[in-house]
């Protein structure tokens, strides 16, 4: 038996670590221990100086001696000649099945912890194969461009999809480079007359060749001749199929209000969702020039054709780059003094990704990709972190299987591919249940995500080999510091149970990892809670305007003043109001306007309203007078105005009152009033100048102030007097403050989001933290046993066993509460300009949670092991 000094006195480590490093991969454990013996016997007779000496001299002797020479040529011969052999690999698969089996607990728990990582990356490994198959089914995806616009003034500086219509004109000259040139608009909107109701009807207006640039074949009709005539329209089968409940539609007529007769001169098939232009008909685009005489004044101004897309099909073997030069001239004449017009070419295949200003469909831009895999990571991470952590945690208990294999041959690299290996088996298992996870999960998820209708979740064979990869990834992030600490061991101080972690353990890093889980799981428990209390704020925001006892009902072509009548008739309505567009809900439109002796022009949002309205809402007038309704003429058409409108045009407040202004070049508007400012959009947006006008034919909505004890009840009757108005479409009970609410879906979309995060990365980190304690209750229970019979209560015991536990998750929240205010402070301010202060409310709410469930996790193992009985740990001692 060793002697004190022994235990405490330990050969130079420089010597030790030279030595190694030059034999590399040669076994030379059995020479290194020879001289570890020869250095505690020296020790004993010449003294700790003398001993390492000679064991510096024994070392160097070694380095350059044929022994060493020798093995370092046999381990290079042996390891380039082949690899693991079969027979190797099948003792590795032996040999990690049964370290799974007697280690039941700890495999479970590995293999539920990277299933609940893994599932949340299937979804985003289907939801990133997904977008980036967007326009792939175009025969000519790789040639079709989009000239995108990028506008720098003193009040903006972005990118924008559209282009003024100029821009196809000064295009098309560059026949050499270009095959085809058009321009689409997506401003079609419309009410289709189908007996005697009216079903809303949109899509885009587009020129004949879009169906030869594009890739959306005609199930009935002719490619060139479908889109050349005016008030031609080409429909989907699903379109028309809701219009006339059958598809054999070829040749009708289809009467669109306010528009005219249309003749249906095509049928589309159904086309892929995974497509930037969605739409449900295409209509000539010869049509938007008959229907809307102005259209073709000031052509060469954006502001003014925020709907107009071009897109261009370059002939083969063309680069895109050739086309930089012409743009820039188009560009040129576009700009003006104060705002600098350039023009760029954008792929068709980027376009989804882009994720810009006025975008024609559906938009996953690369920076939210980013973020979302970048979550997805720090969800898979702790559970990689608890295999890592349990591992090491078992060092000790595996260190003589290292060091037997070691001393019949094994080398660094064998063990380094068994823990690799067995990591392996434990990720392919895990996948499994990953896979039934996300089929579980996956349409709770898209119910999370805006625009979900056209991803597509389904597991191809691509995705599923893609999951395969994620495996094997996997695998290698969660073994890979196991693997290298274990395949570092030194076969004699493993086979004498002197075995130390080295450098790793000596920084902590089990500790580390739990700290860093219970870091992640706080970051996004305070993001849930932050989400939370941003939407509440927002719903009780004060908007400007009373949202309560408000029910809306769209007028879908009903004649306003017949269902006003009929819906007078019942008790419970005080008084009904019509719109346009329903308040606080970004429903209004866009336009431009300015003043006659101003060049410029400011984009103004606008309401249609009737003075009921304005009483109904209770909008603050501050000056001037309502409508005047009974107008038959009228040389100026009303509109009031509200104070960010006059902040705008750099008015005084006392000089507003029947001033006037273009609006649109073409109606001249003469302010009648001003109203106090209020969120006529979401809060997402800052205020932006915008007025009321009256104009009975815009009116879509009818709002009834409605006093009622029996909501059920006045339902029913509602329901009942809209079919006798409408027997098509069905009626929709609703209150206003229910549509604001659905306004802010998209944070309830945030909060799902987040609370599903933060449940899987607590839940991860709580089963981490129920290995690590059940492991460390294994190693203490005669310690705990002894204890016990001293005189230690459960009491004592427990806040003994708990307090290292509770030490690490304080750590945690004091390292990752501060990273997760600033980081939602930042994001929140991002997304809704009058966002909710976050403070300590959300600050101990997060902790309370953290320490409920982390402390649960702890107690329920340390109250368990503090009240086993001390005699049957200690029966046999």
């Amino acid at each position: 038996m060793k002697n004190q000094g022994q235990n405490t006195q330990q050969p130079p480590k420089l010597a030790t670590k030279l030595f190694f490093w030059f034999c590399g991969k040669a076994v030379v454990e059995d020479l290194y221990g020879d001289m570890e013996e020869l250095y505690f016997s020296n020790l004993d007779t010449l003294g700790k100086r003398k001993a390492n000496q000679l064991f510096w001299r024994q070392i160097l002797s070694l380095i350059f001696s044929y022994a060493i020479k020798k093995r370092k040529r046999d381990s290079s011969y042996s390891y380039r000649a082949s690899g693991p052999s079969m027979a190797l690999i099948f003792n590795f698969f032996k040999v990690s099945m049964r370290s799974l089996i007697k280690h039941r607990t700890f495999s479970f728990i590995n293999i539920i912890g990277l299933s609940f990582g893994m599932s949340i990356c299937l979804l985003g490994i289907t939801m990133i194969y997904s977008v980036q198959q967007f326009d792939k089914f175009h025969t000519n995806a790789d040639r079709i461009y989009r000239i995108n616009t990028h506008i720098n003034s003193a009040r903006t500086n972005d990118n924008f999809a559209t282009t003024a219509p100029y821009v196809l004109d000064g295009i098309s000259g560059y026949t050499e480079q270009i095959e085809t040139a058009i321009s689409i608009n997506d401003g079609f909107r419309g009410s289709v007359e189908i007996n005697k109701n009216e079903l809303s009807i949109s899509g885009l207006y587009a020129p004949p060749q879009f169906l030869e640039i594009f890739s959306f074949p005609l199930k009935a009709g002719h490619d060139a001749t479908a889109l050349a005539n005016p008030f031609s329209i080409v429909l989907t089968e699903k379109t028309a199929t809701r219009l006339f409940g059958h598809t054999d539609v070829l040749g009708k007529g289809l009467e669109i209000k306010e528009k005219g007769t249309f003749q249906v001169t095509g049928i589309m098939k159904d086309y892929s969702s995974a497509s930037h232009v969605q739409f449900e008909a295409l209509v000539s685009y010869g049509t938007l020039h008959a229907i809307d005489k102005g259209l073709v004044k000031r052509y060469d101004d954006y502001r003014f054709f925020t709907n107009c897309y071009t897109y261009i099909l370059l002939k083969e073997d063309i680069s895109p780059s050739l086309l930089s030069e012409p743009l820039a001239k188009i560009a040129q004449k576009l700009s003006t003094e104060d705002e600098a017009i350039s023009l760029y070419l954008q792929p068709l295949r980027k376009i989804v990704t882009a994720g810009i200003n006025h975008e024609i469909g559906p938009s996953f831009d690369n920076l939210t990709m980013m973020f979302f895999t970048f979550l997805m990571l720090l969800i898979l991470l702790p559970a990689c972190f608890n295999y890592a952590n349990l591992s090491l945690a078992r060092s000790l208990k595996r260190a003589k299987e290292i060091g037997l294999r070691k001393v019949v041959g094994g080398g660094r690299r064998d063990i380094f591919i068994q823990f690799l290996f067995e990591t392996l088996i434990i990720t392919s298992i895990a996948l499994i249940g990953a896979a039934y996870i996300f089929t579980l999960i996956r349409e709770e998820f898209l119910s999370m995500i805006m625009g979900a209708e056209t991803i597509d979740l389904t597991i191809h064979w691509p995705v599923a080999l893609f999951f395969i990869a994620f495996a094997f990834f996997t695998s290698l992030v969660a073994g890979i510091i196991p693997a290298i600490y274990f395949s570092k061991m030194r076969a004699i101080a493993s086979l004498k149970g002197e075995a130390k972690a080295g450098s790793l353990f000596k920084t902590k890093l089990r500790n580390v990892l739990t700290v860093v889980q219970f870091g992640l799981s706080i970051i996004f428990i305070f993001g849930a809670i932050a989400m939370s209390t941003q939407y509440h704020h927002t719903l009780n925001f004060e908007k400007g305007f009373d949202e309560s006892n408000k029910v809306l009902v769209p007028l879908h072509g009903v004649d306003a003043d017949i269902l006003s009548h009929e819906f007078s008739i019942h008790p419970e309505v005080q008084q009904i109001a019509l719109s346009s567009a329903i308040p606080g809900t970004s429903s209004s439109d866009e336009v431009w306007v300015q003043l006659q002796e101003v060049v410029d022009s400011v984009a103004v949002e606008q309401m249609f309203v009737d003075n009921a309205f304005l009483t109904l809402m209770k909008f603050d007038i501050k000056e001037g007078t309502a409508f005047v309704e009974d107008l038959t003429t009228q040389q100026e058409e009303q509109i009031i105005v509200n104070e960010t409108f006059i902040r705008s045009m750099n008015w005084q407040e006392d000089q507003v009152l029947n001033r006037s202004v273009e609006i649109e070049g073409e109606v001249t508007g003469r302010v009648i009033g001003i109203v106090t400012d209020f969120n006529h959009s979401a809060v997402f947006r800052e205020i932006q100048p915008f007025f009321f006008r009256y104009n009975p034919e815009k009116f879509t909505t009818a709002t009834l102030q409605v006093k009622t004890s029996d909501v059920f009840g006045t339902a029913t009757k509602f329901e009942s007097t809209w079919e006798s108005l409408n027997e098509i479409i069905p009626y929709e009970f609703m209150f206003l403050e229910d549509k604001l609410d659905d306004a802010y879906q998209s944070l309830r979309y945030q909060i799902k989001i987040f609370s599903f995060l933060s449940f899987l990365a607590v839940s991860i980190a709580c089963l981490g933290l129920l290995g690590m304690v059940v492991f460390s209750m294994e190693n203490k229970i005669k310690e705990i046993g002894i204890r016990k019979v001293m005189g230690a209560s459960v009491k004592d015991l427990t806040i003994l066993l708990s307090r290292g536990f509770f030490k690490l998750m304080l750590i945690a929240a004091i390292v990752a509460i501060p990273i997760a205010f600033v980081f939602f402070k930042f994001m929140l301010s991002m997304m809704v300009y009058y966002h909710a202060p976050l403070g300590i409310f959300e600050i101990a709410l997060s902790f309370i949670f953290l320490l409920i469930l982390g402390g649960g996790t702890v107690l329920t193992q340390t109250l368990r092991a503090a009240r086993i009985n001390p005699v049957n740990n200690l029966r046999y001692e």
